[in-house]
């Protein structure tokens, strides 16, 4: 047998007797969510299972709530270091409709098999538990601070349904709130008298209208009204908007916002209105494409017999990207169920607590364990892929 196939066999042993408990902890989070920023319940699970097995566990890693770090394999002068990234935060009324439970309990089991089999390694691999996805993105404080420059290899699990697959769009993101002030005045009596700042939210909802033509192929751009007012027989002297702007790459992204943040300030002009913008959480990086990652992330698909496509269409932006500008890093998806459920609904949430999302844990656990496997054993894959990652963080 080879290098890789030896591995293999003591990984999945070893994984068989972590199973169940990292099954528990999926349900636990289930039916325990705990939103962006509010995980303590969530990552003191998370922490329990890791100090079942043995590991030093610092929490609020980064002096970020809720965040954690353990080292479980350790190796004198290794040459290559790789890390596992934990996700357990939960949406606001939906729960886990992104199903971080399942995904975060397939980092830890991968992470139990990998020490359990520490032994026949000879590189360094971390997990760290990264909160609040959903909202402030919180690995960008880390990749802001240099956690992940270190490492030759990052990688989680996303889950989805249909179909997996070890590439599709993570797209840059950037969201903000304009909130226009003008002066009230009765609507009949004296509209003359008012600066209406609705008329500011509706003269650059139309300029961003008309903006999307000259917007380069991969733009997207979403927002609603949060407040446009009270009465209608007042000029309005508060109206405040949510915008979200997504792009294929950040380097476009910075000049979109550059011409939406015009048109904010122009609307305002017209209007004789006052603006502020208030960014909202971190901004989100694309995914740079690493042939290498996705060529051995579907090998290990096909090798499972998990049914898979080279690439699905669908688009998501999330601060793993960022990560994906620090290191040489991989998000494939995998499926829970044959059923196509778009991301954050109730029907993915439902699949998170139904009994066959504990194939689906095992199955992740193998895929990501096996992946480590593979640069372990064909070191050259770590050349590759660092050659891969130069040029696309640069390009």
């Amino acid at each position: 047998m080879s290098i890789y196939e030896n591995l293999v066999n003591d990984f999945d042993s070893a994984i068989k007797k972590y199973a169940r408990r990292a099954q528990e902890v999926n349900f636990s989070l289930a039916e325990n969510p705990e939103t962006s920023g509010n995980e303590k319940r969530s990552s003191e699970e998370h922490i329990q299972f890791l100090t079942e097995l043995g590991l030093t566990v610092e929490r609020n890693f980064c002096d970020i709530p809720y965040a954690y770090y353990a080292s479980v394999v350790k190796k004198e002068n290794a040459r290559y270091k790789m890390v596992i990234i934990a996700e357990y935060d939960a949406l606001p009324k939906i729960g886990h409709a992104c199903g971080h439970c399942a995904s975060g309990s397939i980092s830890l089991l991968a992470a139990a098999g990998l020490k359990d089999i520490s032994q026949v390694l000879d590189v360094d691999i971390d997990i760290i538990g990264t909160p609040d996805e959903e909202y402030n993105g919180q690995k960008v404080s880390m990749v802001e601070k240099g956690i992940f420059d270190k490492y030759d290899f990052a990688m989680m699990i996303h889950m989805g349904s249909g179909v997996s697959t070890s590439n599709y769009k993570i797209v840059s993101l950037s969201a903000f709130r304009i909130r226009y002030r003008g002066v009230s005045s009765h609507a009949a009596a004296a509209p003359f008298l008012g600066k209406n700042a609705l008329d500011a939210a509706t003269l650059l909802m139309n300029s961003c209208g008309l903006l999307r033509q000259q917007l380069r192929p991969g733009s997207i751009m979403s927002y609603y009204i949060v407040n446009g007012g009270t009465v209608s027989n007042s000029i309005p002297d508060f109206t405040e908007l949510e915008f979200i702007l997504r792009h294929d790459r950040k380097s476009y992204l910075q000049e979109m916002k550059t011409m939406v943040l015009n048109c904010v300030k122009g609307a305002a002009q017209m209007s004789g209105t006052q603006y502020e913008v208030e960014f909202v959480g971190n901004e989100f990086a694309d995914m740079p494409y690493l042939k290498t990652g996705t060529d051995t992330v579907s090998e290990v698909f096909d090798e499972l017999g998990i049914k898979n496509e080279p690439t699905i269409p669908v688009v998501i932006s999330s601060d793993i990207g960022n990560v994906g500008y620090a290191c040489p890093s991989m998000h494939p998806i995998l499926s829970v169920c044959e059923q196509d459920y778009p991301l954050h609904t109730e029907e993915l949430a439902a699949e998170m607590i139904k009994p066959t999302i504990n194939d689906t844990i095992i199955k992740g656990g193998l895929v990501m364990g096996h992946t480590f496997l593979k640069f372990i054993a064909e070191k050259e894959k770590f050349t590759h892929i660092r050659t891969e990652f130069k040029l696309a963080v640069t390009a």
